[in-house]
């Protein structure tokens, strides 16, 4: 047996979620009907009802394909332990080159995402792009804008599809792309699509672009290094990616930024990072004149938080984004602050800093 059939490379798992009706199956259809011949593929079906539907679909799909179903619940929650059990028996069965989970659309997919990254899961299973199905009448709707797995969903999106495009009218389409422009974290990709379909090759986006500076560009960490260009991909003839924290500025119109991304494994101290948006009342005291705005998500001992300053109350909340922990401050002044000491805050905060 040689060594990569010891150590076989982990398989690429991709999330495709979105609400009720918002046509994942149909996307995945679409999906399965451009997968390289040479390849097979898994897909794991989680319908809320007891009565499955969506895999039956699927298994028509073609050749090189395995579905299996986990019915009657949401695998986000109550029945976790039946999808570890389901996803070890695919492995066992027949390893695929990927593997697609397609949840319920009324669960929360971000505790799918903190199961794959189990340390034991995790030596199996690497979690690719999160692919987010939005229907952009929805925005309309108090039943979903006001539903919390909805909002939910959009957080933990890395990439956004627009679906059912045909079906909505062009101020309902202008207003949803407006609305994923101004999310935080930003997403990878946001596109538009009818009968859900979408580019393959946003399965496999770099998930941390902020990693690969243009070659010959200024050091992130650098004094007054302009924002680096966010990749889909790793860029060609790239340099070695930033080591973690990466650190970005900007300055511009008389406003300037700083940004902080962490390794999502990365675990900060939740007390400790409360106190540090509260200090930030008093942010003259961190040389922080004329800050507007704070915003963090993190991953904390307890779960992932969103942390909010704005309008001099600061703020928190359960958050479903999962990518990486990233925290930006905004400030407005005649000249950008001397950002070391909130930084030192920052590091300090998180758990295991020297």
């Amino acid at each position: 047996m040689n060594l990569q059939e010891q150590n076989p490379p982990r398989i690429p798992v991709n999330l495709v979620t979105g609400f009720l009706g918002v046509g994942k199956t149909t996307a995945l259809t679409k999906l399965l009907a451009d997968k390289p011949a040479d390849e097979y593929w898994a897909i794991v079906v989680n319908e809320f009802g007891e009565v499955g539907i969506d895999g039956a679909t699927l298994s028509t799909a073609g050749d090189g394909l395995q579905v299996a179903e986990v019915p009657g619940g949401c695998v986000c929650c109550t029945t976790s332990p039946m999808l570890r059990t389901a996803l070890n028996r695919l492995v066992k069965e027949r390893r695929p080159d990927r593997l697609l989970i397609e949840p319920s659309g009324l669960g929360h997919p971000a505790g799918i995402v903190d199961l794959l990254r189990d340390p034991f899961m995790a030596k199996t299973f690497e979690v690719r792009a999160v692919i987010t199905l939005l229907d952009p009448r929805h925005l309309d709707d108090l039943r979903y804008t006001g539903h919390e797995t909805w909002r939910d969903q959009i957080q933990l999106a890395d990439v956004l599809i627009l679906n059912k495009c045909d079906l909505a009218d062009a101020a309902q389409i202008e207003r949803a792309q407006a609305m994923s422009a101004a999310l935080f974290p930003p997403k990878l990709a946001v596109q538009t699509s009818v009968n859900g379909e979408f580019d393959p090759a946003l399965l496999d986006l770099e998930l941390h672009p902020e990693r690969w500076p243009e070659p010959g560009a200024p050091h992130a960490h650098s004094t007054n290094a302009p924002r680096l260009a966010r990749r889909k991909t790793k860029p060609e003839n790239a340099a070695e990616p930033e080591s973690w924290p990466v650190r970005k500025q900007q300055s511009s119109l008389g406003s300037h930024s700083c940004g902080w991304i962490f390794a999502p494994e990365t675990l900060f101290d939740s007390a400790a990072m409360a106190n540090l948006f509260e200090s930030l009342s008093q942010a003259e005291k961190l040389g922080l004149d004329g800050l507007t705005r704070a915003k963090a998500v993190v991953h904390t001992e307890r779960d992932w938080y969103r942390f909010d300053w704005v309008d001099g109350m600061p703020g928190v909340m359960p958050a479903a984004w999962r990518r990486d922990s990233r925290l930006e401050l905004i400030v407005q002044a005649p000249a950008a602050p001397d950002w070391s000491a909130v930084e030192q805050l920052v590091l300090a905060a998180r758990i295991g800093a020297a």
